[in-house]
């Protein structure tokens, strides 16, 4: 059973033996005038307390028992007692459980009622004694239950409220880990991007100057243009340095791309400004002369953008510009690292690719900016500035 059921049976179970028994007491000094108990005012008694078990359930129902054993009582001329407690808790149920209106028309009826009753048991109604009496015994129940009632929405209307704010920072939150998540991926992507789009360009350059070396060999036990001479020793060897160099290549992808993805589970380490040789030199014999310049050294904070920056700028400088020479310059001012690479090849035409604005979007997220455009004589520059200090969201 529900709780409820059960408090009202107790409640029930309470008024079938308070109220007959309180009535009883009270007759000892009302009879006579008042008419003796007897089988009829017992039935009513216990009828008007036993109904209580569904008050909740039926609170009208329960009401019009209730207001009828009172008004029973009332016109037979039995002793007042308890019983017109069972009328209260009747009242006071439906003003508290159901609309204002019905609580209005409880409290109306059940005063009118015993007013009714009264007078048909010879009551003078003529003076000011009984009716404004038995409406004011309705006026108390009727005003608890309105007070419960009122106090039962402001609760709820707080609980709800309470429910829908909990619901937004729910939403909120999820809003930015989804946020967070979203960051994590494209950091990742722009990793993959520049990791892929360097290392793989170069081994295409590499494999296409090997294919070339190898396409010109002389044929084995030819003679005439084709038989070998003394180049042919020596171009022999470069489809070997080619390989050598792919097979490095490819070995230094692989590493920084599982270190990448290791920054997924356990932020391990990625290359930093100091790699900038490193990074110049696997680019050696890919047709363009690289110089590197660095000045001071660069904060951690900005070290590896500025080693994204570069390598993005010299695979664009391989892939796109056709230039014979390329300079990457590193310094550092007061709060501030700044990274420039320039070229003498021909400006790409039409729109900023990919990995312009992924080196954009690196530079801004440390709170940095980078510009990239033609420059005057021809050639193409990069030039980014960058602060020191990370700022308070993290850098992808």
């Amino acid at each position: 059973m529900e709780r409820s059921r059960i408090e009202d049976a107790v409640l029930a179970a309470g008024a079938v033996v308070v109220v007959p028994f309180g009535t009883r007491v009270a007759a000892q000094g009302e009879v006579p005038p008042a008419e003796a108990l007897d089988g009829r005012a017992y039935a009513l008694l216990f009828g008007a307390g036993l109904v209580l078990v569904a008050r909740r359930r039926f609170p009208w129902a329960v009401l019009v028992t209730t207001l009828a054993c009172c008004s029973a009582l009332v016109a037979l001329n039995y002793p007042f007692g308890p019983v017109f407690l069972t009328l209260s808790v009747a009242l006071y149920t439906v003003t508290a459980h159901r609309p204002v209106p019905h609580g209005v028309c409880a409290f109306l009826l059940s005063g009118t009622a015993l007013v009714a009753a009264d007078s048909s048991a010879g009551a003078d109604m003529s003076g000011p004694g009984s009716m404004p009496v038995w409406y004011a015994s309705m006026l108390l129940p009727y005003g608890i239950g309105l007070v419960v009632r009122a106090n039962r929405r402001a609760l709820l209307a707080t609980a709800e409220a309470e429910a829908a704010r909990a619901e937004r920072r729910a939403q909120e939150e999820r809003a930015r880990q989804e946020r967070r998540a979203q960051e994590e991926r494209l950091a990742i992507a722009r990793e993959i991007h520049d990791v892929l789009g360097h290392s793989l360009t170069l081994i295409n350059m590499r494999a296409g100057a090997a294919l070339h070396v190898a396409s010109r060999r002389p044929r084995p036990g030819g003679d005439g243009p084709d038989a070998p001479d003394a180049s042919a020793a020596s171009d022999a060897s470069e489809p070997l340095e080619a390989l050598e160099s792919i097979k490095k290549i490819s070995k230094e992808a692989l590493r920084e791309l599982r270190t990448t993805l290791g920054t997924v589970r356990e932020h391990g380490s990625r290359p930093g400004a100091d790699r900038l040789p490193e990074l110049v030199a696997s680019m050696g014999g890919a047709g363009v002369e690289i110089e590197l310049n660095v000045t001071g050294e660069a904060s951690a904070a900005a070290g590896h953008v500025i080693y994204r920056i570069v390598q993005e700028s010299l695979t664009n400088v391989l892939r796109h510009s056709g230039a014979r020479r390329a300079v990457v310059t590193v310094g550092r001012s007061a709060g501030h690292s700044t990274v420039t690479v320039t070229d003498d090849g021909a400006a790409p035409a039409g729109p900023e690719g990919s990995g312009i604005t992924g080196m954009r979007a690196r530079a801004e997220a440390l709170g940095g900016t980078l510009t990239a455009g033609p420059r005057e004589g021809g050639g193409f520059t990069v030039e980014a500035r960058l602060p020191d200090r990370l700022p308070l969201r993290s850098v992808p």
